[in-house]
């Protein structure tokens, strides 16, 4: 095959399937599209204005953007106090066992370790890092929001190899750019307490795109090599941490194919081979390492790969769900889980017949990508305290910041399709189709894997990329040169304050008057357990989880297993009581009623606390036997006290570890008080208001440019 046609071959099938995907996913996200076409213009003057700036204003900005994301970052890991939850959590509570134990457990977790080898590696590098924070002095009790601020760094090494791949290869304006357009993103914050594969392993791709770069462009040969050796070093740290970060050097190898120059694999041939020399070297260290820090064999209990393509063909968009691990871990050995896991696969597809296929196909890039939320409305819930901030991320109020969330979305996935377009009209692969490969390779993936919104998260810095430069783009067109240009700039600017000021004025009683039942957690401490096989409460104990809060509450959820749901005769007494001895609720459970929800709920009349007050909530079997009982889920606190305010007693000794539950605030209220409502509404047309006039000026200049007329300023969009 000639290398032009390979060329063609590689570039078009790249950019028609990145263009479909997005463009599917786009005209199925959540809606928002005046905010959408505010935001829009906003980035597309912000761009013009710093593609006129000279580089001493240029790395001004960009350090004052460092500074702002960073510091935004931390600031809402240590107002939020999330915890992270299920298989986060399960690495955590691992790595702090090592502290003691020096090895990874079989047993811990529900014998998560055992089944999901592939988690070994984050597991080992929390533990190295735990242990430098214990011989610093750091107590147990910081460890959860350290392992958050961890987090930060690895996102942010992330933004910080883009940004200056990107100030590489376009200059200081675009990288600049970048680092706005993620400025203003709500994902880089809203990540920073998820601490887990999905975030760490995004910094090994993106360094493998930089110093992919740094090798190409050096002169010197010994820091070719250099660079190579590191590469190959973070090829196999980063698979250890997530398989996922190879599609990096996949991308690279379709990207040298489609770029390269006649000797250009003679020339790097010392590079190439330091890096393989690198990357064995580093396989067998972490295999070394691996061996040293699990003494159990995982042959027969691990998850083969094909367990995650089984949860890829489950249901209608691919997630995952908990039956089909269980069946998965049923299977005695690693042949019947491999057998048994492709016979589901065969069967699943065989059932949904080519349509059907190419469906769960398509919804399986939706439930990735068409959220625009990435679960931060679920996933940050798990909290120790709760203050205003919560309201607002995932509250009464979280409506807010979900919808700039999606509109976020949105906006990224038209940018993405307009940078296709592009790049199509070009005919030819820039740097920026390196990303491009990325984001397609991230995106194809999970068409085959399990599906989830998390999923996302490791290629999302790569279409920002492509959208910021599609952006940078849309201002060197000829259209924007065009004298109409501005006009029509102006009038969309016109229309978009009009229909909001409109919208805003029709909807106010809408959001400030109509009540409706609102809800804000207390105390949230409901963590995913698997069931068990008999209760753990006996006969003649009295259960006690004790809870501490300032703020009021009216709702109390326990979360349950129960026997029998159709015919269950247990009993058990459930009381609520402040420090104060007073009984806030007494009731009876019954195992009859509980039926299939995992969730009992109990209400009252609302408990207003005097300041921080501690209340206790008491269980205690009425009737209960080992076939009729209910199970109430709780949570070790050995080495994770996810919850320091209460623990739970049995007989009034304390048990090391928490109920599963919640208390909440249930009330009737409104989607926003006239307060905020009101500053909304001012931001938002103060905005759109800017915009009028900036481009009214456009319109005036273009004027007095015009043949005839008197010449202007020069046209800021030219």
């Amino acid at each position: 095959m000639k290398s032009n046609v390979w060329n063609k071959l590689v570039l078009w099938s790249v950019l028609g399937l990145l263009l479909f995907l997005n463009f599917y996913t786009l005209i199925h996200a959540a809606s928002g599209w005046i905010i959408g076409i505010v935001l829009f213009l906003s980035l597309l003057f912000v761009q013009q204005a710093i593609s006129g700036k000279d580089d001493r204003f240029l790395n001004h900005a960009s350090l004052f953007l460092w500074v702002f994301i960073i510091f935004a970052q931390i600031i809402f890991v240590l107002l939020l106090h999330n915890n992270i939850r299920h298989d986060a959590f399960c690495i955590l509570n691992q790595a702090i066992e090592m502290l003691d134990t020096h090895q990874i457990s079989p047993t811990i977790s529900d014998a998560y370790f055992a089944q999901v080898p592939n988690n070994y590696g984050l597991t080992i590098i929390t533990y190295w890092f735990l242990k430098i924070l214990r011989f610093l002095g750091l107590p147990s009790t910081c460890f959860m929001r350290a392992v958050q601020l961890f987090n930060i760094v690895f996102i942010d090494l992330s933004l910080l190899f883009i940004y200056l791949f990107i100030r590489k290869k376009k200059g200081n304006a675009a990288s600049a750019f970048f680092l706005f357009f993620c400025a203003v993103s709500p994902y880089l914050y809203v990540w920073t307490p998820y601490y887990y594969t999905s975030t760490t392993s995004m910094m090994f791709a993106c360094a493998a795109i930089f110093i992919w770069s740094c090798i190409c462009s050096s002169s010197s040969e010994k820091k070719q090599l250099l660079w190579a050796g590191l590469l190959g070093f973070l090829c196999i740290t980063g698979f250890k941490v997530r398989a996922t970060s190879l599609i990096a050097y996949i991308a690279i190898i379709l990207y040298w194919s489609v770029t390269h120059k006649k000797g250009s694999l003679k020339k790097h041939f010392r590079s190439i081979a330091v890096f393989i020399l690198s990357a064995l070297l580093s396989f067998f260290i972490w295999k070394g390492i691996v061996n040293h820090y699990v003494p159990f064999d995982t042959k027969d209990t691990a998850l083969p790969i094909t367990h995650f393509i089984m949860l890829g063909t489950f249901g209608e968009d691919g997630s995952f769900d908990t039956s089909d691990l269980v069946y998965t871990v049923s299977l005695p050995t690693a042949e019947a889980k491999l057998e048994g896991t492709v016979a589901v696969i065969r069967q699943r597809l065989s059932e949904n017949g080519l349509a059907g296929n190419i469906r769960l196909l398509l919804n399986k890039q939706l439930n990735c990508w068409a959220d625009g939320t990435d679960f931060f409305t679920k996933e940050h819930t798990h909290c120790t305290d709760f203050n205003k901030l919560h309201t607002y991320v995932i509250g009464s109020k979280s409506g807010f910041l979900a919808a700039y969330a999606q509109i976020f979305r949105r906006l990224q996935l038209f940018l993405t399709c307009i940078y296709c377009i592009f790049a199509f009209a070009k005919k030819r692969a820039d740097g920026m189709f390196l990303m491009a490969l990325n984001l397609l390779g991230g995106m194809v993936f999970h068409l085959l894997w399990e599906a989830g919104p998390f999923y996302s998260i490791p290629f999302t810095l790569f279409s920002y990329a492509v959208a910021s430069d599609a952006m940078e783009q849309l201002n060197t067109v000829p259209v924007f040169k065009h004298r109409y240009s501005s006009v029509i700039l102006f009038f969309c600017s016109i229309f978009c304050l009009f229909a909001s000021s409109f919208s805003l004025l029709t909807n106010k009683n809408l959001y400030t008057k109509e009540e409706s039942i609102m809800s804000d957690f207390v105390v949230n401490q409901h963590l995913m357990l698997s069931s068990k096989e008999g209760p753990d409460i006996k006969a003649g104990e009295v259960w006690t989880q004790t809870f501490e809060t300032g703020h009021i509450f009216n709702v109390l959820n326990l979360y349950y297993d129960v026997s029998n749901p159709e015919d269950n005769s247990s009993v058990y007494r459930l009381t609520l009581s402040d420090e104060f001895g007073i009984i806030l609720y007494d009731g009876m459970i019954y195992g009859k009623d509980a039926g299939y929800n995992p969730l009992y709920e109990i209400q009252f009349n609302p408990v207003v606390p005097a300041g921080k007050t501690v209340y206790t909530i008491s269980i205690e079997p009425v009737t209960q036997s080992n076939d009729n009982y209910i199970y109430f889920q709780f949570h070790d606190a050995n080495y994770v006290d996810l919850y320091p305010h209460g623990t739970l007693a049995v007989n009034g000794t304390p048990a090391e570890r928490d109920l599963s539950f919640r208390v909440i605030c249930r009330y009737i209220g409104t989607a926003a008080s006239k307060k905020e409502y009101g500053l909304f509404a001012v931001l938002l047309l103060s905005l759109e208001l800017f915009l009028v006039i900036k481009t009214f000026h456009l319109v005036y200049q273009k004027r007095r440019s015009i043949p005839g007329g008197i010449q202007g300023p020069p046209d800021v969009l030219s």
